[in-house]
């Protein structure tokens, strides 16, 4: 069985009522806007504070006369704050889980974007601004979108929904165990129900129950339970989504006004990544995962005109990079490698050397953290990721996207195919230079890691966009500024 093993940190409530307090209506509203709605309203923000500086300082003072307009002025701003916004990581999910992390990012971001909203007013308009206007719009952002993160963070820590779960093992036992991998949510796991009926026998004797949730009694008795323990929302086990008890269990819960998901949805919404054992064929089903076909055009159009871009800017430093592998190193500059490409096709991907001639002198390796087959100048190369340039290459041929699951090797996808489910639908889309799982999880060097990025991956393949393929890409160049994961 594959979780993800961590101490326990998910808040396990006795079944008991709600402590009292009300959920204040507009801090509920924005601890659960989703990253979109949190960038157009800083947008909004941004847009009043330039409005009101240019009443302030600009409008109706002839000394002025030389400044930019103001929707000039406000959309550069707008664009460079919120730009700088994703960089940061100011619009993930967990920022609103720490206040210290709400701070930084936030003033990062609105320190970086008046700088950048000014350097694009002159740059690219060949206009002047006022310092006041910066000043006033950087100082009201501050203000405006701390308080807002804040207010959200306070009914996010303090007002917990109320979670009760069909089933006692299997699905509910792992999502137990993939909550405690987070350090705040807002859920209340409060218990969990049993499932008995005929056509849903009872788990044999010896099963393990390590779910550590109290049983609350029987799924026939779910209604009064619901009102009983105040429950927000109820998730069905993978195991019970056929049972007739259960299906009449669900529509109690609806009548309490009581939302009900099952164990992949909730944790899709949750984690933001899919749990590979617990989906079925009617998932890809319902995720409708053959996108049409203009978005694959576009995303091809935009692969090819950024590889050659990106081509175009770094060749000149891949003379110097090649000089220093043949001086830290003996052997080829280049390293190809045979990975698994769309639909499974194998294709050749081209890299910058970073290890040891004879790395491999017996077989295919995972690589590790602190892996001592890497050379000095690979080391670099790695941590810059100026290793990945000749992949320039291949998504100019077509063979990867900017965007996808990373590729893998024949001898590793034969091996995780056996041992994790659903490992080969993620060839499903093209190989990526950068992608929802390396933002998220990082380099992998085991099974169990390939199974945390196949959950990434998974969802990606979900909910693949060109506004997420962008966010990807924005957040990936925020790592580097950043220096994260």
């Amino acid at each position: 069985m594959l979780t993800t093993q961590a101490p326990s940190q998910v808040r396990i409530e006795p079944a008991t009522g709600r402590s009292g307090r009300k959920r204040p209506p507009f801090a509920t509203t924005l601890s659960h806007l989703s990253p979109n709605a949190w960038a157009w309203l800083d947008a909004a923000t941004i847009g009043l504070w330039t409005y009101v500086a240019y009443h302030l300082v600009v409008f109706g003072n002839p000394a002025f006369h030389w400044v930019a307009s103001a929707w000039l002025s406000g959309a550069c701003l707008c664009v460079a704050i919120v730009l700088c916004g994703i960089v940061f990581g100011l619009y993930e999910h967990n920022t609103l889980g720490s206040r210290s992390r709400i701070v930084i990012r936030v003033a990062m971001s609105g320190a970086a974007g008046v700088a950048g909203g000014y350097a694009i007013i002159s740059l690219f308009f060949y206009a002047d601004a006022t310092r006041w206007v910066g000043f006033i719009v950087g100082v009201g952002y501050l203000a405006i979108s701390l308080s807002l993160r804040l207010l959200a963070h306070e009914a996010l820590t303090n007002f917990r929904a109320r979670v009760l779960c069909i089933g006692e093992t299997g699905s509910i036992e792992r999502l137990v165990a993939l909550m405690r991998s987070r350090r705040r949510q807002h859920y209340e796991l409060v218990g969990c129900v049993r499932v008995t009926d005929d056509q849903t026998p009872p788990p044999p004797p010896d099963a393990p129950i390590r779910s550590e949730l109290p049983c609350l009694g029987d799924v026939r008795g779910l209604r009064d339970l619901i009102t009983a323990h105040q429950i927000d929302e109820v998730i069905v086990g993978t195991e019970y989504r056929s049972s007739e008890a259960v299906d009449r269990a669900i529509l109690a819960c609806l009548d309490r006004h009581c939302r009900v998901t099952d164990q992949p949805t909730f944790l899709e919404k949750v984690l933001r990544e899919v749990p590979a054992e617990s989906i079925t064929a009617q998932w890809f089903l319902l995720a409708d995962v053959q996108t049409p076909g203009g978005f694959e055009a576009a995303k091809r159009a935009t692969d090819a005109l950024a590889s050659a871009i990106g081509l175009l800017l770094t060749l000149p430093l891949w003379p110097l990079i090649a000089l220093l592998i043949r001086i830290d190193s003996r052997g080829p500059v280049l390293f190809s490698q045979t990975r698994v490409g769309l639909h499974g096709r194998p294709f050749t991907l081209y890299k910058f050397r970073t290890m040891r001639t004879d790395a491999e002198k017996n077989g295919a390796q995972w690589a590790t953290q602190g892996d001592q087959r890497v050379t000095r100048i690979g080391r670099f190369l790695r941590q810059s990721r100026l290793d990945e340039l000749p992949q320039l290459w291949n998504i100019m041929r077509g063979e990867m996207s900017l965007v996808g699951p990373r590729p893998e090797r024949p001898e590793f996808v034969e091996q995780l195919s056996r041992e994790l489910p659903h490992y080969r639908h993620r060839h499903l889309v093209k190989p990526g230079l950068t992608g929802w799982a390396q933002i998220n999880f990082g380099y992998g060097a085991s099974v169990q890691d390939s199974y945390r990025k196949l959950c990434f991956d998974l969802y990606y393949l979900k909910h693949r966009s060109i506004d997420l393929d962008f966010a990807i890409i924005v957040r990936t160049i925020g790592t580097f500024v950043t220096g994260a994961r």
